[in-house]
């Protein structure tokens, strides 16, 4: 997968999110690297898929996947792999917070 795909599967999974939201559940969900250079990524990228008309703004810095974004992410994943990744996740933070 790229960069563009995670960050789609990302978004579709914990959405709504600010972008520093979809940035930290992607370190922890990929694992990926350099955490500057993917920073400075993501923020392109999300500019980029704002403009595109995959992202719409539902409050100030809270962003969805627009009926586009939630097809081109129906097409990287199955909602069942959607559902268990969001759940992982839901109980990794839920141990932290305890």
């Amino acid at each position: 997968m790229t960069l563009v795909d995670r960050y789609l599967v990302t978004l579709r999974i914990i959405q709504p999110a600010r972008v520093q939201d979809v940035l930290s559940a992607y370190t922890e969900m990929w694992g990926d690297g350099n955490k500057d250079q993917l920073h400075e990524a993501i923020y392109k990228l999300h500019e980029k898929m704002k403009s595109d008309g995959l992202l719409i703004d539902i409050r100030k810095g809270t962003y969805v996947l627009t009926e586009k974004g939630m097809n081109v992410a129906a097409t990287l994943v199955k909602e069942r792999e959607i559902d268990n990744r969001r759940l992982f996740l839901m109980k990794r933070q839920r141990r932290l917070y305890h």
